[in-house]
């Protein structure tokens, strides 16, 4: 068993200890710079969901700094006064957006926990860096969304991914210590940032090269943390085991390992 517990993006009771300091991370469905009305009805969500769908395009297409609110409103067919009943400023919608992609975010490092007891080091470095440009091809928005400015809730869905990625390593090398899988996944995921801002920048054609050299850095890195593994059978990582893989993130106080009977 795993000694994380995952923690769920929509669990509002979610808090992270790290040694000498605790973070709620919990992740509401309407973030701060929050909505400033939330729909009650289905013509209201149905109205809500349309102006995503023409943010999401207008940002992606445009950018974040020279997208505007009279853009997306155009893009959704309606006119900015009704725009502006739901989100009060372009951060709110921005931040919505990001609220609509995040659990399929969670879901995709879930899989992966639960498939990284099987891979090779080599293997697992390729999945972290395949695994992050689906995210962007299947929300394009994403990469545009770099940009955006931090909010207050900026520092908690990067402990989020933080807790993923620490997740994942430990899924592949039990004997990691807590604190050196957070202190890698910090590693990873601020190089991550950074080439996925290369990423966006490449054209088409680039990108595909621009993966490769994303996996050299990566594995350059990550080998020689990873290292070889003992040769003992393992079983497979269930579903429930890949959500209880960040107790020691989740839990009060300083993390404990777990001693495995001989």
């Amino acid at each position: 068993m795993h000694r994380f517990t995952w923690v769920n993006s929509r669990d509002t009771a979610a808090r992270t200890a790290l040694p000498g300091c605790c973070y709620n991370v919990s992740m509401p469905s309407h973030w701060s710079a929050a909505p400033r009305r939330i729909p009650q009805q289905n013509r209201g969500r149905r109205r809500v969901a349309g102006f995503l769908r023409a943010a999401a395009a207008v940002i992606t297409e445009a950018g974040y700094e020279r997208a505007t609110m009279s853009a997306i409103a155009e893009r959704a067919g309606s006119c900015i006064g009704s725009l502006y009943q739901f989100f009060p400023n372009k951060l709110s919608v921005a931040e919505a957006l990001r609220a609509q992609y995040i659990e399929d975010v969670e879901q995709r490092w879930t899989a992966l926990a639960r498939e990284a007891p099987r891979l090779s080091a080599r293997h697992l470095v390729r999945r972290l860096v395949e695994l992050q440009a689906q995210i962007a091809q299947s929300h394009p928005v994403v990469l545009a969304l770099l940009d955006v400015p931090p909010t207050s809730h900026t520092t908690k869905r990067r402990q989020l991914v933080r807790n993923w990625i620490a997740a994942v390593l430990v899924a592949h090398r039990r004997r990691m210590s807590d604190a050196a899988a957070l202190r890698v996944a910090s590693v990873v995921q601020q190089v991550s940032r950074a080439l996925l801002a290369l990423y966006a920048q490449a054209g088409p054609d680039e990108r595909l090269v621009m993966m490769e050299e994303f996996k050299a850095v990566l594995s350059s890195y990550l080998l020689p943390k990873l290292g070889p593994r003992a040769r003992r059978p393992r079983r497979l990582v269930s579903a429930g085991d890949a959500r209880r893989t960040s107790r020691a993130l989740s839990g009060a106080g300083e993390p404990t390992r777990r001693r495995r009977a001989d």
